[in-house]
């Protein structure tokens, strides 16, 4: 059997601990985590990190860090898993990392980019208009 790269990640996990309180996400693809707590805090500290390259006046900054602060005082401060879901209202741990990576992607995209620095030519008259006439 040859070895397909896109379904990788969909192959079977580690089995959850026989003592940890749930067995699955009940969503396709998106594997139980039990350790949520230690993934989220170096999923931050890594958005934290690539945002120092933003510069501090750059509103994808100053908005994404004000959340990504939020949310790592409320990983570092709440060890209840089902509390911790409950506070960040973003449905299950799991989706919360999943956004937290997409994050930290779209972070990357944006400093390789470059989105904060002006237009290299002027905008044409009416682009920034709406609704569109």
């Amino acid at each position: 059997m040859y070895r397909n790269p896109y379904i990788a990640r969909f192959k079977e996990r580690s089995k959850v601990s026989p003592d940890f309180y749930k067995k699955t996400t009940g969503l396709t693809g998106l594997f139980v985590n039990e350790h949520p707590h230690r993934t989220l805090n170096v999923i931050y500290c890594r958005i934290l990190k690539a945002l120092e390259q933003i510069p501090p006046s750059a509103a994808y900054r100053k908005y994404t860090e004000a959340i990504v602060k939020q949310r790592l005082a409320l990983v570092q401060s709440e060890d209840s898993i089902p509390a911790l879901e409950e506070k960040i209202g973003m449905g299950q741990i799991e989706e919360v990392i999943e956004q937290a990576e997409m994050e930290l992607e779209a972070a990357r995209a944006i400093i390789e980019s470059k989105a904060w620095e002006p237009l290299v030519e002027p905008a044409p008259k009416g682009q920034w208009d709406w609704p569109i006439a």
